[in-house]
C-alpha cells in the first residue's frame, strides 16, 4: 500500500468512526474517499451518480443503510436467511458457536475444522490437523479479531453492513479432502439473476481463478490482471449452483453469492454485499463499466447529503 493510500485510509476510517457513524456519508466523507478510490481504481469517482461497478459498490457503502446488509453480512444470522430461501441442506454443519475464544472445545472437535469470526471478512482459520496447531495462538488471534470493528477499521472504514454485528465465533465442519479446501464459486447476481461465476481453485496452496458466464463457458477475467485464469470445466451440478444462487439473490439489485460444490452437494459460503470492500479493481475499465450497466440501483436512493 502506498503512503498516500494509507494516509487517506486512516483519514477515512477516523472520520467514519467519529462523525458518520450510522448516517449516510456527508460531503466531507466523500471528499476523503475520492482520492482513496482513485488510488485503488485509477480514476476519479462520481459517488452521487455512480455508473461503474466499482462506483456502485462504494455508493452502497457510503449511502445505503438498509439493515438487510447487516443481516446478510453476519455469518451467524445469515444462516436463517439461507435456510428459508435455499433449505437447511445448504448450510455447513456447525460444530460450536459462542462469543469467547477460550470456550472453544478443542478436545471434542474432529481433527479437521474451520473457525470463523462472524463480523467480517477474512476472519477464518482453517485447521487441517488440530494436533499441529498452537491453541494459544488461535485464541489470541480470535481475541484480536473480536476487538476489531470490521465496518469502521478495515479498508476505508465505510463497510457499514458489518458495523453493528455483534462479534461471535463459529466452528464449522471442514468440507475439503486431504486438508485441501474445496473450490470456491463466487457467483455475481444482478437483479436476482446469475450473470458471472468466478471460481477460486486451490486457495492457500497455489491460488488460481477462472471466470465464466452463467452457462459456465469461459469469459475474460473480471477482477485482477487480465489473462490470470485457469481452465475449469463445467461442474456436474452447475444447474443446482445457479438455482441456489438465484434463490438467495432474489429481490436484491446486486449480491455476490459464494458457494461450494463438494461431492455433488451444494454448500453455502457467504453473501458479499461489498465486493472486495470496494478495493478490488476490475481487470479493465471496460469490464468495470460493463458490470456497472448490469447493476440497476433502486429507484429510491435517498440518503445522500
Amino acid at each position: 500500500m502506498t503512503t498516500i493510500r494509507k494516509f487517506y485510509q486512516e483519514m477515512c476510517c477516523a472520520y467514519s468512526r467519529s462523525f458518520v457513524r450510522d448516517r449516510p456519508a456527508d460531503l466531507i466523507m466523500r471528499v476523503l474517499c475520492a482520492p482513496y478510490f482513485r488510488q485503488v481504481h485509477g480514476y476519479w469517482p462520481n459517488f452521487r451518480k455512480p455508473r461503474s461497478f466499482s462506483e456502485k459498490v462504494w455508493y452502497r457503502m457510503l449511502f445505503d443503510r438498509n439493515p438487510l446488509w447487516t443481516l446478510l453480512s453476519d455469518k451467524w444470522a445469515v444462516r436463517q436467511y439461507v435456510a428459508e430461501r435455499a433449505g437447511t441442506e445448504c448450510l455447513i454443519p456447525v460444530l460450536w458457536h459462542g462469543i469467547n475464544p477460550e470456550d472453544i472445545p478443542f478436545d471434542n472437535l474432529p481433527n479437521r475444522f474451520v473457525i470463523k469470526a462472524t463480523h467480517g471478512c477474512g476472519y477464518n482459520i482453517i485447521i487441517p490437523d488440530k494436533g499441529q496447531v498452537n491453541r494459544t495462538e488461535i485464541v489470541f488471534r480470535l481475541r484480536q479479531w473480536i476487538k476489531e470493528n470490521y465496518g469502521t477499521d478495515v479498508f476505508p472504514g465505510i463497510q457499514w453492513g458489518y458495523k453493528n454485528i455483534k462479534p461471535a465465533i463459529i466452528v464449522e465442519q471442514f468440507l475439503g479432502s486431504n486438508g485441501i479446501v474445496p473450490w470456491d464459486y463466487k457467483i455475481y447476481c444482478f437483479a436476482g439473476r446469475v450473470h458471472f461465476v468466478e471460481v477460486h481453485l486451490d486457495r492457500f496452496v497455489q491460488h488460481a481463478t477462472a471466470a465464466m458466464d452463467r452457462n459456465f463457458d469461459p469469459v475474460n477475467t473480471l477482477f485482477g490482471e487480465v489473462g490470470q485464469h485457469a481452465p475449469v470445466g463445467r461442474p456436474e451440478n452447475h444447474q443446482e449452483l445457479i438455482r441456489v444462487a438465484e434463490a438467495l439473490a432474489e429481490g436484491l439489485d446486486f449480491i455476490r453469492v459464494d458457494l461450494y460444490a463438494v461431492k455433488g452437494h451444494i454448500y453455502f459460503g457467504e453473501l458479499t454485499c461489498y465486493h472486495g470492500g470496494g478495493c478490488q479493481p476490475c481487470a479493465t475499465r471496460q469490464t468495470d463499466c460493463s458490470l456497472g450497466r448490469l447493476w440497476e440501483l433502486p429507484a429510491s436512493r435517498g440518503g445522500e447529503t
